[in-house]
This record gives structure tokens, C-alpha cells and sequence, in this order.
């Protein structure tokens, strides 16, 4: 059988393949582990093959293959499915290979850890024995260097990865694809669904894939599922030392000396408020390390998306330039690098972090053929390279960035003070309107003269001054007009530390005579970064019954719609498709126990 998945696992897909050698898929219905032959007083005797030839060929060999560069995720992974795939057949007859390198802060830590795990080198195994082969977090031939020939003749090949959206170009007798943050959690998955025993290094080992595939659980692509494996690796023994050394490690001289290129060849572009930029390193031979590089330019740019073209000159007879080019995004935007450079070059990995490897001397191998990528490649142009895929980011995946007027909260809706009522009054006002913490204060000829706060309605209770009137205590310390960017909003909240903004259709005017327009408050700035998007999904509170079994994109459900105060503000902000899925879920006047004013 194969290995199977985790019963948690409702996302697997299997694929069977055409190849003659995948004659019955076994019984179990688990992954392919290959045969065994024990001796008769042995447990598994009836699910061995007794094929006398097999006798003195001894245990069937299995290999798990890792990506190029290896990193924590994929040699985790390896090193777990082969450990399963040993408990399966009661024999340690599964090694793990790396086929060619990897990152700096996994080479560190197999050189003090190596002799834990089944670890061979590339020419110390005898590919003529090979029955199995395992290939994890990689779906592509060049991703396993000279090791893919392996494939060609093992009987079985098991992919187990969680890019579901890759594109594959092995031929396998199973495939494991699962839509998690880490190919480590599928395998700890699986590990822990048939108790297998694994000891601390293992755990710890996994701990570590799950990591740093995760950003320690803080990507967009993490899942329960990878917290759940994860405490799995702690239940077990994963060592904390060992994760917060390895997780984060220490940049080497090389990697230093790519970032201090980098900061110096750094181009930005910005677009609907977004910070894009292109970073061209040219090295003078394969460096490690790149991705972490990547990831630390990012940062220190202040960019909100980034690639970066790592280039160097290979081969003596022959030479021509390599380029790898990574892609990494900050979690809270929109882009999905791992679309764009799938398509470019037939890359891959996550909307936040995608990468893909071509030779300056070779027709791009793309999926969506781009006469403009290929130009530049024939030119020896990467920077022209970089302007392309930036533009393809700018011109597909980058919207128009909403304005206050867009997302404001008009002010027909918007509870306000007047300059007469007293501290008590605004008090018992906005501990009436749930939820809000501020308010402005309008005149009685309607003019905008400042904002209170909860805070200040506080510091007049200790004071014994409930009874003064708010203009004591009211400020208005900046307001913004209809066209000001929600991203400027957010600043200027989080610079001055109020809960609310005035938002002013006169703002060209004297202060003195500026018009309420709307409101653009805290809850604004998170729904438009769509940080909690399972609230704006759901029922919400207020709703009867179930959620709604339609899927939207942008459904003012939960904290929008019931901060409206009238029914014509909802149906300004939904479409007809989606406030017609909306009023089938409300109550109706005349249903069974509804009164006429809940049905209002």
C-alpha cells in the first residue's frame, strides 16, 4: 500500500498512473512501500510477497529524494516518509538523499546532526536495487538534479507535496497533495495516524520543517492543521533549543555580502500604494542561502514585494549564466508570486513566496508564453526581466487602492456629539453605540468642530467632571477628504492614536466651515486589510440559521452590515446577486414567530 494520509485529510488526490509496473493498487489503499521478505514467525507475513528470487536480493531498497537546495521542510519530510515507510515494511531499508546542496542553515545543521537520520550520499546507492523512490515538496524532474533518472525504473514513485497548484512532470504511481503550510506537517500527519514511534530528533527535525515553511505559523498559507502537527513535534520531544537556534540562524559572510549588493542595485515602484521592488545581485558562483536573502531584503527595503534575480556563471567547457529568480511578499497584500513566476518560468511555491531557476542560453520554459520575457532573456537583459515580472504584478494582481470615500462610514450613519451636551451625555452615547469609541462633535449649523473620545469621557469621571460640556475636552487633530488613500488613513490612525478620522468633502475650505462627509474608523482599516476574513464569511451575529451557502468576494456580512443604521446603506453596498443571497436569509414578517418590526 501507500502511504496514506492523515484521517484529518479531506483535500488528498491521488492520480494513477499509465506505466505498466502500477498493476493493483493494494488493498489498504495506502502509497506503495514496496516489498519485504521476513521470516515466517514475523507479523506482516501475510501482507509479504514470498517470490523466492527475492530471497537473496534482500530487503527491497526505497529512497526519499529531497528538492535541490534543501531545506528544512523537504528534508523533514524525507526523512519522516522514510521512517514510515520502514515501521510499513518492519525493515530500515529507506534512505534519504539530497540530490544536490543546501540551504546554509540546513548544511549547519546536518553537520552536527547527520548520523541521526538515514542519510546517504548520491553515489553510495546502488540505483539498480532501487524499487522506490519518494520525492517530497517537489513535483518536477529538474527539481531532483541527477537523481530524477531514478524515477525511470523504481516500481513505485510517491510524490507527497502542498503546492496544489503546481504543475508535475513526474510520472507517479501516487501522488499526496495536500493544501497545508508544509509538506512536514502531511508527513507527521501520517506518522502520527499509525504510531509510529519517532524519537526527539525527529520530532525536533519536523518542528523545524513546519517553521520555517510557515513563518513559524504566520503565513498566509498556514493552516490548523500545521499548528496541530506541529504541537504534534512537541508532544513527541522537539527539542526548543534546537528550533530557536535553526528557525532564525545567523546570516554567513556570503549571504551578508548578497544583501549588501542588494541595498545598493535595489529599483522600487510604487503602485496603488504598494511598494514594489527589483533587485539584480550577479554573484561570482552558486551561493546558498538565497531565499533567506530575499526575505531580509524585503524588510530592510521597506518594500511590500520583492524579486530578486540571483545570477552566476556555470560550467568551464560549456559556461552560460544561471539565473534564480525569488519572489516574497508581505502576508497582508493581495499578489501571488507563486502565479506569477509559475507562469513565467514554469516556477512555483506560495502567493507570498515563489521561486523559479532558468539559463540565459535556453528558450524559457513557460506557461503562458511571454514574447516580452523572452526578448529580454535573448538580450541578457535581467533587469529588463525583473520590469517585466513587476509589471505583470502592477498590471494584473495590484487593484486600484480604495479611498476614504470609498470605505467611509457616510455621516447620515455616524453617531456625533453636540458642542452643548455634557461628558455624561457623550458617555451614555457611546456606551449606547456598541462598539464605537469616539464620535465627532457637530455644531448646530452643521459644521465639523472636533472628536471625543471614550478615553476622555474616563478622565472626566475621575475628575468629577462629567457634568462639562464636550467642547472642553474635544479635538479635532486632522481630518482627510474623500480622494486621501485608505493606506494614508491607516498612517495618520496609527500616528495620532485616535479611534476615528473625519472625513470632509470641503477640506480646501476653512476649517472653520468643514461638512462631515463620513467617518473612516479602526474597524475601516481592518476590513480593507480583510485580516479576519471568516467574519465577513459567516452569519454573523444578528443572523438566523446557517451561513449562507453562496460564496462572495466582498459581502459586507457581520460588523458592516449591522453597523448600518438603514436599509438603503446595505443595498448601496451589495450587488443584486448578493443582497438578493442576503435577504433570503433574513427573517420575514409572517414567518413563524417574526414580528412585523424584527422583519423591519
Amino acid at each position: 500500500g501507500a502511504l496514506a494520509p492523515s484521517p484529518r485529510d479531506r483535500s488528498a488526490r491521488a492520480s494513477s498512473s499509465s506505466r505498466a509496473r502500477a498493476a493493483a493498487a493494494p488493498p489498504s489503499g495506502r502509497p506503495r512501500l514496496g516489498r519485504v521478505i521476513r521470516s515466517s514467525s514475523s507479523p506482516r507475513d501475510a501482507h509479504a510477497s514470498h517470490d523466492e528470487s527475492d530471497e537473496s536480493a534482500g530487503p527491497p531498497l526505497g529512497v526519499v529524494l529531497t528538492h535541490v537546495s534543501a531545506d528544512f521542510d523537504t528534508l523533514s519530510s524525507a526523512v519522516g516518509l522514510a521512517k514510515l515507510r520502514d515501521h510499513r515494511l518492519g525493515a530500515q531499508c529507506t534512505c534519504v538523499v539530497l540530490p544536490r546542496g543546501a540551504s546554509p542553515g540546513v548544511s549547519h545543521y546536518l553537520a552536527l546532526h547527520k548520523n541521526k537520520f538515514p542519510i546517504k550520499e548520491f553515489r553510495a546507492v546502488d540505483a539498480s536495487r532501487l524499487e522506490w523512490v519518494g520525492v517530497v515538496d517537489a513535483q518536477r524532474r529538474d527539481r531532483l538534479a541527477d537523481c530524477a533518472s531514478w524515477l525511470d525504473d523504481a516500481k513505485d514513485v510517491v510524490v507527497v507535496d502542498h503546492h496544489a497548484l503546481a504543475t508535475s512532470d513526474i510520472d507517479a504511481t501516487e501522488r499526496i497533495i495536500q493544501e497545508v503550510g508544509a509538506t512536514a506537517t502531511v508527513v507527521a500527519e501520517m506518522l502520527e495516524a499509525e504510531d509510529v514511534k519517532i524519537t526527539e530528533e525527529d520530532a525536533t527535525l519536523l518542528g523545524l520543517g513546519i517553521h520555517t515553511d510557515t513563518g513559524s505559523l504566520t503565513f498566509e498559507a498556514t493552516t490548523p492543521r500545521d499548528a496541530k502537527a506541529l504541537a504534534y513535534c512537541l508532544e513527541r520531544g522537539a527539542s526548543q533549543k534546537v528550533l530557536a537556534e535553526y528557525v532564525n540562524p545567523n546570516l554567513t559572510p556570503e549571504q551578508r555580502e548578497v544583501i549588501a549588493r542588494g541595498l545598493g542595485s535595489t529599483r522600487q515602484t510604487e503602485a496603488e500604494g504598494l511598494t514594489i521592488a527589483a533587485v539584480n545581485v550577479e554573484c561570482d558562483e552558486y551561493t546558498p542561502g538565497m531565499a533567506t536573502c530575499a526575505k531580509e531584503l524585503l524588510d530592510l527595503t521597506d518594500s511590500d514585494v520583492l524579486f530578486m534575480a540571483v545570477s552566476y556563471v556555470h560550467g568551464k567547457k560549456n559556461p552560460y549564466r544561471h539565473v534564480s529568480v525569488i519572489g516574497r511578499a508581505k502576508p497582508v497584500k493581495t499578489v501571488d508570486l507563486g502565479e506569477v513566476l509559475t507562469n513565467a518560468f514554469a516556477g512555483g511555491g506560495h502567493p507570498k513566496a515563489a521561486s523559479a531557476a532558468f539559463r540565459m542560453d535556453q528558450e524559457l520554459k513557460t506557461v503562458d508564453a511571454n514574447p516580452e520575457l523572452e526578448a529580454r532573456r535573448v538580450a541578457g537583459d535581467i533587469d529588463g526581466i525583473l520590469d517585466v515580472l513587476v509589471g505583470t504584478v502592477v498590471a494584473t494582481q495590484v487593484p486600484p487602492q480604495k479611498t476614504a470615500g470609498d470605505v467611509m462610514k457616510r455621516a447620515a450613519n455616524v453617531v456625533s456629539a453636540r458642542p452643548s451636551m455634557t461628558m455624561g451625555e457623550v458617555g451614555g452615547l457611546l456606551e449606547r453605540e456598541h462598539g464605537h469609541r469616539s464620535c465627532p462633535v457637530i455644531s448646530d449649523d452643521g459644521v465639523l468642530v472636533g472628536v471625543v473620545s471614550i478615553t476622555e469621557v474616563d478622565v472626566a469621571a475621575i475628575k468629577g467632571q462629567l457634568d462639562r460640556p464636550v467642547s472642553g475636552y474635544m479635538k479635532l487633530r486632522s481630518a482627510v477628504t474623500l480622494t486621501t488613500p485608505v493606506s494614508e488613513c491607516e498612517r495618520i490612525l496609527v500616528e495620532n492614536g485616535e479611534g476615528c478620522i473625519p472625513v470632509v468633502a470641503n477640506y480646501e475650505d476653512d476649517k472653520k466651515a468643514w461638512k462631515l462627509a463620513g467617518l473612516v474608523t479602526r474597524a475601516t482599516i481592518l476590513n480593507t486589510h480583510e485580516y479576519y476574513r471568516s467574519k465577513r464569511m459567516s452569519g454573523g451575529r444578528g443572523f438566523k440559521g446557517p451561513p449562507p451557502k453562496t460564496k462572495f468576494n466582498e459581502v459586507f456580512f457581520a460588523e458592516d452590515v449591522l453597523s448600518m443604521d438603514s436599509i438603503d446603506d446595505v443595498e448601496a453596498a451589495l450587488s443584486a446577486q448578493e443582497r438578493e443571497s442576503l435577504e433570503a436569509l433574513l427573517p420575514r414578517e409572517g414567518d413563524k414567530g417574526t414580528t412585523s418590526e424584527e422583519a423591519s
